[in-house]
């Protein structure tokens, strides 16, 4: 029956490359059509689009680790990823990012933030940020997904990791945005349907035995201590309020915080509106990414909320192995099942590759043209620009695969630290900034040092100065702080500093 899975797989690993060489040509006409699809990409398919970067099979990975800590905790984490990103996002942030980036000329965030705040700082400072925490970042999504098909096709981890990134190279690398874009359509209803099958799986699995039997075996577990090392009971985390257990609390809020929050500042995530046909057409897009946000992010989620039913002890390999080795659990040798886990696999591989597009194709954006075209190489013309960016691409694909076989076992914190990095740095001013023409530019300059300085320094600098507080320390609590406090302080240094012009400001926010 194994010969199901390497079958789906095969199909898969064909589709993307032919879609990727078909795409060559679209891609070739210089910054706006490698990076960007020519901003000629429809309100569906961008919307497939962001759905599929957004969910990694990191999500994945998590989900075991959430639903081992805090159970019911697991929905709070889906839910709030859907509200506080997608909903918020697409409803608050869409129109006004794609009308202004046009205007502004632009197809990255370091450019977008430097057009309109008028300052180089947040182009130069936050390309540098990108490019450091970008590949870690990318790193992560390879070691989770080389991870999960280590686990179920028994492939040892240095053979997967080095595939994954041989095909994310060779459809990236010559397909650019346009390529991503059309793949991510497919990939997003390969994941609908696999987070269907998983939600359905898992519940109707005997050691669950229905949605209501599920809650009602999970309130009756006995005392346990999750990962964090706080005493938990099955009631507690089968309570949406945690049982009002404060240790509880104060664990799964930052974490909902960091992967939920978080993501509204990440730049692979703000460039979907760049690149959609109209601003007119957000609202479409908006409610088509919410509907398969919802159904996606619930049922990898699922696995997570009833973990606990599967397992008495943490399995050797800790939370990263809880979901892999669940699947091959609940799915069994059957020919159903070996279909069923098949299009799981590819939910997972499709979730993963199309985060990595996302992260390689605004990696390669910031590197090629905020740094070497808009510092360096000035006057390339558009056929050496997709040269010079397609070279950017093939960099950032070699640096990750390398960080990902030095270190397999810190998938979250790697994560954590870089997302905090990230969206600490841009979130601020690119809300603030599409939202509001009251921020200056020096409280957009405050927000984002201080939202890296929190990421950067919490989980090092401080942990080791203030032993007390080391606990509290974590990369997780650091990025939550990093995505909340600047936006409480943005705006007050702003009331004290120097206006923008106003005729400038009332351009951009003209419709």
């Amino acid at each position: 029956m194994a010969i199901i899975k390497y079958l789906f797989v095969a199909a898969y690993v064909v589709f993307i490359l032919v879609v990727g060489l078909r795409s060559r040509r679209d891609s070739a006409g210089g910054g706006d059509a490698y990076l960007l699809g020519g901003r000629s990409i429809g309100p569906v398919i961008t919307s497939f689009s962001f759905a599929a970067t957004y969910i990694s099979g990191v999500c994945m990975v998590n989900a075991g680790k959430i639903g081992w800590d805090w159970g019911i905790g697991a929905m709070w984490n889906a839910w709030g990823n859907v509200l506080l990103s997608i909903v918020f996002m697409w409803f608050c942030l869409g129109a006004r990012s794609r009308s202004m980036s046009e205007k502004l000329n632009v197809q990255t965030l370091p450019d977008f933030l430097r057009a309109r705040y008028q300052s180089e700082f947040f182009k130069l400072v936050g390309s540098i940020v990108m490019f450091i925490f970008m590949i870690p970042y990318t790193a992560a999504v390879f070691s989770s997904l080389s991870y999960m098909f280590t686990r179920v096709f028994g492939l040892p981890y240095l053979g997967a990791v080095i595939a994954m990134a041989i095909l994310a190279a060779v459809y990236l690398v010559v397909g650019g945005y346009k390529a991503a874009a059309k793949i991510d359509v497919i990939q997003g209803g390969i994941m609908v349907i696999g987070g269907i099958i998983l939600a359905v799986a898992t519940v109707s699995a005997k050691e669950v035995g229905g949605l209501a039997a599920g809650m009602q075996r999970l309130r009756e577990l006995g005392p346990f201590t999750n990962t964090a090392g706080v005493e938990a009971t099955g009631a507690e985390i089968a309570s949406f309020g945690m049982g009002g257990n404060w240790g509880l609390l104060m664990g799964i809020i930052p974490f909902v915080l960091m992967t939920s929050w978080a993501p509204s500042g990440l730049p692979q995530m703000a460039t979907k509106f760049f690149a959609i046909r109209d601003a007119k057409q957000v609202r479409i897009g908006a409610i088509v990414c919410t509907i398969l946000g919802f159904i996606i992010i619930t049922g990898v989620h699922v696995p997570g909320l009833f973990i606990h039913l599967f397992y008495d002890t943490l399995p050797e390999g800790g939370t990263n192995v809880l979901v892999p080795d669940l699947l091959t659990r609940i799915f069994g040798s059957g020919l159903g099942g070996q279909l069923c886990l098949s299009l799981i696999l590819l939910l997972v591989l499709s979730a993963s590759m199309s985060t990595l597009a996302g992260l390689v194709l605004t990696s390669s954006a910031a590197l090629g043209m905020d740094i070497l075209k808009g510092y360096c190489m000035k006057d390339l013309d558009e056929k050496k620009t997709t040269t010079m960016l397609r070279v950017c691409t093939l960099f950032f694909v070699l640096a990750a695969l390398v960080l990902a076989l030095l270190n397999l076992g810190v998938i979250s914190s790697i994560q954590s630290l870089a997302w905090g990095a990230i969206s600490g740095f841009f979130l601020a001013p690119y809300v603030y900034g599409t939202m509001s023409r009251r921020v200056t530019k020096a409280g957009a300059i405050a927000g984002s040092l201080i939202g890296l300085g929190c990421a950067v320094l919490i989980p090092t600098l401080v942990k080791s100065a203030v032993p007390s507080i080391a606990r509290w320390c974590t990369t997780v609590n650091a990025c939550a702080i990093a995505t909340v406090l600047p936006l409480i302080l943005t705006p007050i240094i702003s009331a004290f500093t120097k206006k923008q012009d106003k005729a400038y400001v009332d351009r951009l926010f003209s419709d």
